[in-house]
């Protein structure tokens, strides 16, 4: 499989359904900070696909955010790449997606034929109030000490993303996804980045579609596989399967009769 943006295929040993999972990692990460979430899928036979996000790294953020079509905004570049991606794989396509780029994922998701995107899982995003999840991200990620300087990181990340616009802009175009398509929201009690608040506000008024909410007290931001797996691992795999189809296996020849 040619897959664009540095992506990667990981094939299941033991492939038990027909669709992809396509990771979107986090702000900061790449696919290889995603290697025991490609792991667990992949031992729940699900294929999986990873890819690098563009200027998703504070080292990045002053890049130039525009897409071959000249739209501006580090979100629209991180659509973009995604639309790829999926315009990449030919088979029905589930999304787990992290912390800020899941807004991006499900506007890529909203564009898609009906029924080739089967849901979503969404960890520590999509979320409003982005100002202060950069003023927190350079709080407690970076260690920023000077609040000039921090404030200043958060708020040219915050513009770079699209500002003010980030959200109304987003809001419309999800009303666009199914009736019922199915969302996992994962959310951290103990997130020192993003409120709980501000992922349930992110998807208020979108009452048609089917999210379910999976809180884990005590956690912190993306910390649900790696902290909390009892509880992360069932809810995921029983969402997973769920909204998948199994492989079709050839059944086996019947006995012959001896008389």
């Amino acid at each position: 499989m040619e897959l664009p943006h540095s992506g990667v295929f990981k094939a299941a040993e033991n492939r038990r359904y027909q669709e992809v999972i396509v990771f979107v990692h986090h702000f900061g990460g790449s696919p290889q900070t995603l290697g025991r979430h490609i792991s667990f899928v992949n031992e729940l036979g699900f294929d999986a696909v990873a890819f690098q996000l563009r200027l998703a790294s504070p080292w990045q953020i002053l890049r130039l955010p525009m897409t071959r079509d000249y739209k501006f905004g580090v979100a629209k570049v991180w659509e973009e790449q995604i639309t790829d991606i999926l315009n990449a794989v030919d088979r029905p396509k589930i999304l787990m997606s992290f912390s800020s780029p899941s807004g991006a994922t499900l506007n890529a998701a909203s564009e898609r034929p009906k029924g080739e995107i089967k849901g979503c899982v969404c960890e520590g995003g999509p979320f409003t109030q982005v100002r202060r999840g950069y003023w927190n991200y350079f709080t407690h990620e970076f260690k920023i000490k000077n609040p000039v300087l921090r404030g200043a990181m958060a708020f040219l990340v915050y513009e770079l993303l699209g500002g003010s616009s980030f959200l109304p802009d987003s809001k419309p175009r999800l009303r666009n996804l199914p009736q019922d398509f199915p969302i996992l929201s994962v959310r951290a009690w103990n997130d020192q980045m993003v409120s709980t608040r501000a992922l349930e506000e992110y998807l208020e008024g979108l009452d048609h579609l089917a999210v379910e909410v999976l809180s884990i007290p005590e956690i912190g931001h993306l910390q649900g596989l790696s902290r909390a797996p009892n509880e992360y691992k069932p809810r995921v795999e029983k969402f997973l399967a769920s909204i998948s189809t199994p492989v079709a296996t050839e059944a086996s020849p019947s006995p012959t009769a001896h008389s």
